[in-house]
């Protein structure tokens, strides 16, 4: 059924091309990566992996009457050698093909083929349709409809643990750049019974908020709720408070019920969650902008789960010169976990996180450095630390090519040693009705 309204939807979107794409502006985005892999693992053979990955992405505006717009992204992967994936040398996928008609009237919108929805509590990759639109007196609406994008098949198991349908929609208040509200809902058919052995309907309500007060405050977030166990999945908000111009506060808090909040994923495993388990965290950052060519934030996050704790914080200073053609920074950050957090046999999941990074963008090149180093509180098989430093260096052949490559180099518990490169050809070009270059 899915692959039916699949190919279906992308074959309509392929017929109507040809009659518009005469009058329309096409923005065409590519990307082509050859990746270059090396590993050492103890008591196993060096591997070494070339994949070659193609991204391609195509927008197509001002098509038949001008209102209507294709959209369409994907990729393709081909080994060179080995197996970067499983046991597949080649793999592909269309991650989103679109058509979408803007009405002139109340800024409707409708959308067919693979899309993404996100609407309120709802985050939903369908083939399929959505609409929305805006009602009188500040309200609106959306709904959407389809078949779930199914992921590939577990090991051992002839499905991903997923639905076939999925359906969904959401209702908001909008009041003059003040406030929003709204309240969605999504509902997918029973998933297939996988090695959990639960199988039930897919069920969320929940509500969400956007709110500024006065124009240095801003609260935005949104809470789920599970209605076949009767519980709230989530519950996360941001709150951000300007203090002065150059001085920003940010709070945030998260806190879900693991059954409900995890369901996706202990559909197609044997973990058993205990329904009255529940993860929390909460935090603030304070970033101040001591003058355009520094910046200061430090930061302090607190996790609370069934089985532990721990605290995370830190700090980072961020630098800008060149008319801000370089971009660098220094940070520290120190997870303090007591026992039993972490989720392995190590006595404690502590460390010390050292990070320094710098970027240099020009008309005629870009490069970066990136070097991350962890120092473990207590050895992990038999290592205290693990680090990688990663160099890039690319050149702009024209304001819409470019060509670069990135090497990086690193040690950890699990690779005695471990170095990837990869080389990237980027092209991004937009063009008008005439075929001329914008």
């Amino acid at each position: 059924m899915k692959k039916t309204c699949c190919t279906i939807l992308c074959a309509a979107s392929l017929f109507t091309l040809p009659a518009g794409v005469t009058a329309a502006d096409v923005t065409v985005d590519s990307s082509t990566i050859l990746g270059i892999r090396q590993s050492d693992i103890e008591g196993a053979k060096k591997e070494t992996l070339l994949p070659a990955t193609q991204f391609l992405g195509l927008t197509a505006d001002k098509l038949g009457d001008g209102n209507m717009s294709l959209h369409f992204y994907g990729w393709g992967r081909a080994d060179l050698d080995g197996k970067s994936y499983n046991d597949d040398k080649a793999a592909g996928n269309l991650t989103y093909g679109y058509l979408q008609y803007r009405f002139k009237q109340a800024n409707t919108n409708i959308r067919a083929g693979r899309l993404f929805i996100h609407e309120g509590i709802v985050n939903e990759h369908i083939d399929g349709i959505s609409s929305r639109t805006d009602l009188p007196l500040g309200f609106g609406l959306s709904v959407f409809g389809g078949a779930t994008v199914h992921a590939a098949d577990i090991v051992g198991e002839n499905s991903d643990g997923r639905g076939d349908a999925v359906t969904g929609g959401r209702a908001n208040y909008h009041y003059r750049g003040l406030l929003e509200v709204g309240l969605s809902g999504v509902y997918e058919s029973a998933a297939p019974t996988l090695l959990s052995r639960v199988t039930r309907d897919y069920r969320r309500i929940g509500g969400d908020i956007w709110i500024t007060p006065i124009q240095t405050i801003d609260i935005i977030g949104h809470s789920s709720y599970d209605p076949e166990i009767k519980k709230f999945a989530e519950h996360s908000y941001l709150l951000n408070i300007k203090l002065v111009p150059q001085l920003v506060l940010t709070g945030e808090f998260n806190q879900q019920h693991d059954q409900s909040y995890l369901y996706p994923w202990t559909s197609f495993t044997a973990a058993v969650l205990n329904p009255n388990d529940k993860s929390s965290s909460v935090g603030g950052r304070l970033l101040h902008k001591v003058n355009k060519n520094l910046g200061v934030v430090v930061d302090y996050k607190k996790y609370t789960r069934e089985f532990g704790t721990a605290e995370r914080y830190g700090g980072e200073i961020r630098v800008n010169f060149a008319d801000n053609s370089i971009h660098g920074g220094i940070g520290y950050h120190y997870l303090n976990a007591g026992q039993g957090f972490a989720i392995t046999p190590n006595p404690s999941a502590s460390y010390h996180e050292l990070r320094f990074y710098a970027t240099r963008d020009t008309r005629t090149y870009f490069a970066a450095i990136d070097v991350l180093g962890d120092f473990f509180k207590d050895s992990i098989y038999e290592e205290n630390r693990a680090w990688e430093a990663t160099a890039s260096l690319g050149y702009h052949i024209n304001p819409a090519l470019a060509l670069s490559g990135d090497f990086s180099y690193g040690r950890n518990p699990q690779f005695i040693e471990e170095s990837k490169a990869l080389l990237r050809l980027t092209y991004n070009m937009t063009y008008n009705a005439i075929g001329g270059k914008k």
